[in-house]
This record gives structure tokens, C-alpha cells and sequence, in this order.
């Protein structure tokens, strides 16, 4: 009874991936690198529940489809990969992948061929009489097999979390405020599987009584289940999870501002960032602004996704930049260091600054100061707006 009851959930489990890998891949506009990533981890996952599912009814499966069984865990190999390299395209917008990449596909591949040379490659007496002996779980190395399924996720996982510690600060103020419910759900993932993977490598030696492993069994399956779920609520809640890449110009479409009204708030935009300079202040947001500026947020952000094409932070920081570039030339700012001209612009951390500098003129503070003897030019107003 028990059996079936993780079987349902194992069944629901599965046909809840499939849904959310449909969803990503038959809509273009949400092909990304990210979504097939995603795509790779989620589905890999639903592989292994699925092979979970088929050896508990393997005496009837191998009678029809034996081929069909013992190819799941194989793709264990690739959930580190693939959700490493989600993060990696998620907070670096330049990526690309190269040839070399592949050798991250390795151990999927080493593994794969292992069990197809001598499982699927095998007639079916054969098939049979491994499947009779546990094959491969019952091997004398199974456990090693097995440890190495969980260790290879946490290194992968652990290297994903120093990536995200070390680029925080870069990705919540130098990129779009998109990005945090992304890096949250993702890291959310992570510690889940280490922590229940954790559990399951101290199973492997150390016995919890039938009762204990049996519910840990249970524990393992729920979880997975979970995960399905929170995808899928994931997805509902932050759409930006799920790549949707042109959502800030898209939400607009049916209800655009007028050109008269996109003019006037543009104006009253470029106006108050140049007579009041709130981006002299660390903490502003694009609330901060909208109440400043006496207009609804959306609308705000309308003007800024639509008419500049430009996110809020992308937008601000280029006002800081220019402020930082002004102060960098003007001769009684020269017993000034870097840090202090940065910290009086509104940034708040010098390696952003130098990101944002670097993105918005092509060199380093230290470059741009030896190379300018002039003010920098004043923030260009878009042609549009002159």
C-alpha cells in the first residue's frame, strides 16, 4: 500500500516536469539558453524518477520495452552542469558556450555507455539475469556509483554558491531587478538537493532500521515531488524565472502610453535627474523615485523599459557614471581618491562601481582619469525628448 502511495506521487511528479518542459519548449520566445538549460535539469530529474518507477514494474517492462530500463540514473550526471550553467547564463548576459565546455558531459557519457555496453548492447537473457542480480545497484562498486551521483552535484553546487557570493553585490545593483527572484530560486534548489543528498550518502553507511529507510525512501520522493512543485509555483509567482527576456517591454503592449504622455513624463524624468540628482543617493529604488517624481511606478518603469530601453539600475547608474566622469576631470577633485568619488556619486561598493564604469565607457577610472584633461560631456537626452 505504501509502495503505491510513492508510486502516485512518483507518476504525478513526473507528468508535472513534463508539463513545465512543454511550456518552456514550445514557446519560442522563451527558448533561451537558461529555459533549455532548465529544461536539461528539470527533465534529467523526472528521467531518473521515471527508471524509478520502471524497475518496480520491471518484470512487465522487460518483457516489452527492456531497453527502456536502467537509462535514468545516468542522467544524475547532468543536474550539476546543467543548473551550474543556468546560474552562469543568468548573471553573466555576455556568456557563450565553447567546445571545451562539453567535457562537463563526461561523467553523463562515461556512465551512459557503461550501462548501455553492458545492459541495453546485452540479449535478453542476459537483461534478465542482470536485472535478477541487481544490476547495478547490487555491484561491488554500486556504492561508490551511487556517492558518486551525490558528490558530483554538491561540488557543482558548491562552486554555483561561491559564483553567487562573489557576484551578490554585482547582481542585485548592477543588473536588473529581475535577477533576484532568479538567484533565489536557484539557490534555493541547491542547498535542497545537498542537504537531502547529504542525508541520503550518510544512509549509504550508516543504517537507519527498515522503518528509517523506508521513510527516508518516502522523504526523497516527497522532496522531488516538492521541487516539481515549486518549479512550477516558482514560475507562476516570478515569470523571469522562466526567461521570459522582452517581460518588461511585453507587459506594456496593452497599455502603451500615449506619445504626448511618454513626452511629458520623459521630460519631467530627465528634468528631475538633473536638477535634483537623486542618484547621488545609494539607496534609491525605483519606488523611491516614482514617489519622488509624483507618478505611479508602472508608469515609471514604462518610460524606462519602453522609451529608454533600459532597466531602472542600468538607467541610474549611467547618471552616476557621468557624475563620476565630471568629477574625475575637474581639477579640485584631483586630491580626491577613486573610493571617495565613487562613495559621493551613490555607489556603494567599488567593484560595481568599476563594473559600471567600465560598461558604460569601455576602460577602467584609472584609464579614463589618465586619459581626460576636459569635463566629460553632460548625459545625452535622447533625440526624442530634445
Amino acid at each position: 500500500m505504501f509502495s503505491d502511495f510513492i508510486n502516485v506521487i512518483r507518476i504525478i511528479t513526473v507528468f508535472q516536469i513534463a508539463l513545465v518542459c512543454t511550456f518552456l519548449i514550445v514557446h519560442k520566445e522563451r527558448r533561451s539558453q537558461r529555459n533549455i538549460l532548465l529544461v536539461v535539469f528539470i527533465a534529467s530529474k523526472a528521467l531518473y524518477v521515471t527508471d524509478s518507477l520502471l524497475m518496480t514494474w520491471s518484470s512487465t517492462v522487460v518483457q516489452f520495452a527492456p531497453n527502456l530500463l536502467l537509462i535514468g540514473p545516468s542522467f544524475q550526471y547532468l543536474l550539476g552542469p546543467a543548473l551550474f550553467y543556468v546560474l552562469v547564463v543568468t548573471t553573466h548576459r555576455n556568456f557563450h558556450f565553447r567546445p571545451a565546455h562539453l567535457l562537463h558531459l563526461l561523467p553523463f557519457l562515461l556512465y551512459l555507455g557503461f550501462i548501455v555496453s553492458r545492459y541495453q548492447l546485452s540479449g535478453i537473457e542476459t537483461k534478465l539475469s542482470l536485472l535478477h542480480e541487481g544490476f547495478p545497484n547490487d555491484m561491488p562498486s554500486s556504492k561508490a556509483m551511487i556517492l558518486g551521483f551525490y558528490l558530483h552535484f554538491t561540488v557543482y553546487g558548491i562552486c554555483a554558491l561561491v559564483m553567487l557570493s562573489r557576484t551578490r553585490e554585482e547582481l542585485y545593483r548592477y543588473t536588473s531587478q529581475a535577477i533576484g527572484p532568479n538567484i533565489g530560486f536557484f539557490k534555493f534548489l541547491i542547498y535542497d538537493f545537498i542537504v537531502v543528498w547529504g542525508i541520503n550518502m550518510i544512509s549509504m553507511y550508516v543504517w537507519f532500521g527498515e522503518v528509517g529507510s523506508t521513510l527516508l525512501q518516502a522523504g526523497t520522493v516527497l522532496n522531488i515531488f516538492f521541487i516539481a512543485n515549486a518549479i512550477v509555483y516558482g514560475g507562476l509567482k516570478f515569470p523571469h524565472i522562466f526567461g521570459i527576456e522582452d517581460a518588461g517591454r511585453q507587459k506594456y503592449e496593452k497599455n502603451l502610453l500615449s506619445e504626448a504622455e511618454k513626452e511629458h513624463y520623459g521630460r519631467k524624468l530627465l528634468e528631475f535627474m538633473e536638477t535634483r540628482k537623486p542618484y547621488l543617493e545609494p539607496t534609491l529604488s525605483l519606488s523611491d523615485l516614482a514617489t519622488q517624481l509624483a507618478v505611479p511606478s508602472h508608469v515609471l518603469s514604462q518610460i524606462l523599459n519602453v522609451v529608454y530601453q533600459q532597466n531602472f539600475y542600468d538607467f541610474i547608474n549611467s547618471y552616476r557614471i557621468e557624475e563620476s566622469k565630471r568629477l574625475l576631470c575637474v581639477p579640485h577633485s584631483n586630491g580626491k581618491t577613486i573610493l571617495e568619488i565613487l562613495y559621493q556619486c551613490g555607489f556603494n561598493s567599488k567593484s560595481v562601481f568599476n563594473a559600471a564604469f567600465k560598461k558604460f565607457t569601455g576602460m577602467t577610472p584609472r584609464e579614463f582619469k589618465r586619459s581626460s584633461s576636459s569635463p566629460s560631456s553632460q548625459t545625452v537626452i535622447p533625440a526624442s525628448f530634445q
